[in-house]
């Protein structure tokens, strides 16, 4: 029996099946090729497309929602498309939205179309966050929870390890930083695979035995033990990570990956759920499928098994795979989601509609050992009729800056040749992909040369600016004392231009301070002996502190040589302000981050620096990004906020971007943020070996390392090499089996680094370099990729270079004559030096009392000495709005310029969290005597909020905060009262104003009494006079509440209740109508 929306749609349905080329024809859009077709037309039942890149998917998917709906098979609001990032989501809802209003103008949709009837469009993620959120109470879980970003896990964790007792910690030779994010790749990867715990810990324990094998081999094979140590610290980690999870789940917080597995645990325990979304979305299109994770596939085929799926990826752009995702999910489809008894339509989209016929000569050659082991059959891609025929640019340098030189001379030329967009040209989009940021600043230093605009996308990129790199060098130090690093790029910079000699000076006082107790006394040889040994050469001497005790002993102290008099006065000044900033470090972060920024002057740098193209963007989006960590931060410390960023570099550098191309100017990213865009010109530098195809992060040792989820208790582990450890007899067998696997690691690794080469160089629509060079600083040189090996062997770039032209790496590119320290003005020496000149001619002409003008900055002059001027005078006051909120009164009323001032120039104020927890607060109130009324923003004094707590402190301390205010309510007297009246807003007349009265709580009092509460979250009354001025928010409130109810004023008390403290307020005196009339007519006149 079919239901009344099948009757519906069936007498709605046309007479006919329209065909896809009719649909294109009735829009005005071209025609689908016969492939695109095929997808459009295809039955309604689970369907494979493997789609190349460029080959035009997103609008293959779009029409095939118009065909479904134009032939009546469904109706818009029953199609579901999940695709991988919100920038995909965003662009594919929007193309169908706008093709179905296309469709129905039309009159090709059937029955009566309803503009608000739309298909959903939304990311994986969010699909399983509201499957989660619609039934966490079925898993005894608040639905309103916090979702948990990166930093305030990576907080939460932080805290967790650091609070630990456990003696297991002491044995883990590992900084807190890494101890921290293993437990999160832990707890994460538990969660991602739906592993058990228990499993997983039994496993280790079992691995650390292989420390007592027999050696079976002439040596001792030493490295057994240390497998054996690192795997054997899983059960530690997994007992942190389960605190972490009980962590979350008592303050009600969810992870992203914690949503997916919990919305998966829905579904196999609560059938309806299933049911019910497969009746909802008769039409599934699953996007971008080889980037999902195991734990996305497996919740999407237990809800849409059997269902019409069709799932669109390509296998050869699966790079996600650090994060779970894995290229078998498409060869997986056909079992996960087909019937037993029938089969999976497979189809294929070949046809690039982006990409070069010579770009696709190489996609196709680097993907051709991919196509022949993949269990999906994968076409190779073909060039469309108005694909270019422009070749692939190709250049092997002798050295780093040659080849970046290059890159920059090719980029340039391409850059002046516009190109064609619709009816008219524009600057043609640019980008340059690298698979690492390590020599990232050679090529900008080249784009900087040669006077290309670029920019720097992500936290990643971020980091690489001068700039940025000198703020975070300079946290760094005041942070660690062993940042020598980071002190050498401050000494040698152009603030202070320490030179080589004064720095290795430095360096020989850190070694001599090692060896000396604080009073600088010789340490006795047996002490120092097992202090050296104890530490590695590098960590016992610390220039940091050699730096403070320069800075601060007598400059003839005998340990203070080898350094020359102006490096010595440098090095004194570089201490005294280190120091200056050290003591400063209690400060707001947000604060101190900014006092660092000026006290190194780097906001005066890139205003006068022309050859900061972006200005103050870099610094900009870096607060931005310290703004983003305060947020979420329950505690923000200067230790902490590194480390996060440090974590949030990382994994920026390995999301996809969503930015927009911005024609005429380089975009600086890596391979991995690449994914989903297309540039007219791409340069992909440093294919050499070792870097294109690079090395894997965690080494070929994969799960052996620290932190790792063993891969038998991954979801694709039948897809990944293994170790059969548990056959060994011997360390010498257990070793043996390790280096094979290794090896098979290794060619795993070469699988994915190639898919990444093809994701990179398919980036391009019609331009494309690739670049490498011999010497980059390395003892021996770095051979050519074996990814243009390939390429060179098959035709597609010139003939590769034999090897470098000398043996050992040439002069020039390791030694290389400078004037050192850098002259701070480089190349503007000249030019600032000729604008000094001109300020000291002006200065004397002036002195003189000739008129000198600033040319075309003088009006910006005038303007910022008039608004000097004007700070210095009484502010003229503005007229105040004729609705005054009651707790804005008392500042009208007691300090009327800075209101004055406030209205002439309004400032954004910070978001204070502490407000939030007061709204919280309030809402709770209303809610416990059954009232639901809005926030209490309009009546919370702006100095309540108690700036003893970090102005941005997190939700992590806001749900404990949040909790001990009710239990203090809960005791109070008013904990058992009925209150008459509850957060009742009364607008009171008052001279030539409206006082907005917003009143949290009316209670009766014996002999037909009220009392006005008004509830605060922050700070008590600091004085008598502080509490005066705010008493006269009671008398408002008082008054406003009189005469509403039509009864005598004295008749009604009024008190403050400070719940934080448990303190109840009551003034001396309340003013009367009168007083609070004069008070008002007074400010008006003073």
């Amino acid at each position: 029996m079919r239901d009344d929306d099948e009757l519906a749609r069936a007498d709605a349905a046309p007479a006919r099946v329209l065909s896809a080329d009719e649909i294109a024809d009735a829009l005005g859009q071209h025609r689908p090729t016969p492939q695109q077709r095929a997808v459009i037309e295809s039955p309604l039942e689970p369907a494979l497309v493997v789609a190349g890149a460029g080959s035009g998917k997103t609008e293959t998917m779009a029409s095939r929602v118009l065909w479904l709906i134009a032939n009546g098979h469904v109706s818009p609001g029953q199609i579901l498309g999940l695709t991988f990032t919100r920038k995909a989501a965003g662009e594919l809802a929007e193309r169908i939205r706008n093709r179905i209003a296309q469709l129905a103008d039309a009159g090709l949709v059937p029955g009566e179309h309803d503009p608000f009837d739309t298909p959903t469009v939304a990311t994986y993620n969010s699909f399983a966050n509201t499957i989660y959120r619609d039934n966490a109470m079925l898993l005894g879980r608040e639905s309103d929870g916090d979702v948990l970003g990166e930093a305030s896990a990576w907080q939460l964790a932080r805290s967790i390890v650091i609070a630990s007792q456990d003696e297991r910690l002491a044995s883990v030779d590992k900084s807190l930083d890494t101890i921290t994010r293993a437990v999160l790749d832990i707890s994460h990867g538990l969660a991602e695979n739906i592993a058990d715990a228990d499993d997983v810990a039994a496993m280790a324990e079992e691995f650390a035995r292989i420390a007592d094998l027999p050696s079976g081999g002439r040596g001792a094979y030493a490295e057994i033990e240390k497998h054996a140590a690192v795997v054997g610290s899983l059960p530690l980690l997994i007992d942190l990570a389960r605190q972490f999870e009980r962590a979350k789940a008592g303050r009600g917080f969810v992870e992203y990956s914690d949503q997916v597995a919990l919305a998966l645990e829905l579904v196999r325990k609560v059938p309806r759920i299933r049911d019910d979304l497969r009746g909802q979305y008769r039409v599934v299109l699953l996007d971008e499928y080889q980037d999902t994770s195991v734990v996305q596939t497996w919740l999407l085929s237990g809800i849409f098994g059997g269902h019409p799926v069709m799932a669109v990826g390509d296998p050869h752009q699966s790079i996600y795979g650090w994060r779970g995702a894995s290229s078998a999910n498409l060869e997986d489809f056909a079992r996960q989601f087909g019937e037993p008894a029938t089969s999976v339509a497979e189809f294929s989209l070949a046809t690039s509609w982006r990409n070069g016929h010579r770009i696709l000569e190489a996609a196709n050659a680097l993907v051709d050992p991919l196509t022949a082991t993949t269990r999906v059959a994968v076409q190779r891609l073909q060039p469309a009729p108005t694909a270019t025929d422009s070749p692939i640019s190709f250049s092997y340098e002798e050295d780093l800056a040659t080849e970046a030189d290059t890159a920059a001379r090719w980029l340039k030329s391409r850059l002046a040749v516009p190109v064609r967009d619709g009816a008219g040209v524009r600057a043609p989009s640019a980008a340059m992909l690298f698979r690492t940021r390590k020599t990232q600043a050679v090529f900008i230093d080249a784009l900087r040369q040669h006077e290309i605009p670029f920019h720097v996308l992500g936290v990643g990129g971020l980091m690489e600016e001068p700039e940025i790199a000198d703020l975070v060098s300079a946290l760094t130090v005041i942070n660690d004392p062993a940042a020598g690093s980071e002190l050498v790029r401050l000494l040698s910079g152009s603030l202070w231009r320490i030179g080589a000699r004064d720095l290795h000076g430095l360096r020989r006082i850190a070694s001599r301070l090692r060896d000396r107790d604080f009073a600088h006394r010789p340490l006795d040889d047996e002490i120092r002996t097992r202090l050296r040994e104890s530490v590695s050469d590098d960590d016992g001497a610390s220039i940091v502190d050699a730096l403070d005790f320069v800075a601060t002993a007598k400059p003839d102290h005998g340990l203070i040589t080898g350094i020359s008099d102006e490096g010595l006065a440098r090095l004194r000044d570089a201490g005294a302000a280190l120091a200056r900033l050290r003591s400063r470090s209690g400060l707001d972060l947000l604060d101190f981050v900014t006092m660092v920024e000026q006290e190194l002057m780097l906001d005066i740098e890139v205003a006068a620096n022309p050859d900061r193209v972006l200005g103050r963007a870099p610094l900009d989006a870096f607060f931005d990004a310290l703004s983003g960590y305060l947020t979420v931060d329950d505690s923000p410390s200067l230790r902490s906020f590194l480390g996060w960023l440090r974590e949030a570099a990382w994994r920026d550098n390995l999301a996809p971007r969503p930015e927009e191309a911005e024609p005429g100017t380089v975009q600086i990213m890596t391979i991995h943020g690449s994914k989903g865009l297309e540039r007219d010109i791409i340069v992909v530098p440093r294919l050499v070996d070792g870097e294109l195809p690079g090395t894997p992060l965690e080494g070929t040792g994969a799960w052996l390392g620290f932190g790792r989820l063993p891969w038998e208790f991954r979801g694709d582990a039948a897809e990944l090499p293994t170790l059969e450890w548990r056959t060994a007899e011997t360390r010498k067998e257990l070793v043996d089996l390790i280096a094979d696997f290794k090896a098979e690691v290794s060619h795993h690794h070469e699988r994915e680094e190639r898919r990444l080469a093809y994701v990179a160089i398919t980036r391009a629509r019609h331009d494309l370099l690739l670049t490498g060079s011999f010497w980059s600083g390395q003892v021996k040189p770095r051979r050519p990729s074996s990814f243009l090996v390939e390429l060179a062997a098959l035709g597609i770039v010139p003939p590769l270079p034999e090897g470098p032209a000398e043996e050992f790496a040439p002069e020039g590119v390791d030694e290389f004559d400078v004037v050192w320290p850098f002259d701070p003005l480089g190349g503007r020496r000249s030019r600032v030096e000729a604008g000094a000149a001109l300020v000291e001619e002006a200065r004397l002409a002036l002195t003189a009392g000739t008129e000198v003008t600033a040319g075309a900055w003088q009006d910006d002059l005038d303007l910022l000495l008039a608004e000097r001027k004007r700070r210095t005078e009484p502010a003229g006051r503005a007229e105040p709005p004729i609705r005054v909120p009651a707790s804005r009164f008392k500042d009208y009323v007691t300090d009327p310029d800075a209101v004055a001032a406030a209205l002439r120039r309004p400032m954004p104020e910070r978001p204070y969290r502490a407000t939030r927890l007061g709204t919280l607060f309030h809402e709770w109130v209303e809610d416990r005597y059954g009232v639901h009324g809005s926030s209490e923003e309009l009546d919370a004094f702006d100095d309540e909020i108690d700036l003893g707590d970090t102005v941005d402190s997190a939700v992590l301390s806001q749900q404990l905060k949040f909790d001990e205010l009710r239990r203090t309510f809960e005791r109070s007297p008013w904990a058992s009262i009925r209150p008459v009246d509850v957060e009742r807003e009364i607008h009171l007349p008052l001279a030539d104003r409206v006082v907005i009265c917003k009143i949290d709580a009316v209670y009766p009092l014996e002999g037909d009494r009220f009392q006005v509460v008004d509830w605060k979250t922050g700070k008590a009354p600091r004085d008598a006079k502080d509490l005066e001025d705010k008493q006269l928010q009671l008398a408002l409130y008082r008054q406003a509440y009189a005469e509403w109810r039509g009864i005598d004023p004295e008749r009604i008390d009024a008190v403050f209740y400070y719940v934080s403290d448990d303190a109840i307020i009551r003034p001396e005196r309340i003013f009367d109508r009168e007083e609070l009339e004069a008070l008002w007519r007074a400010s008006r006149t003073r």
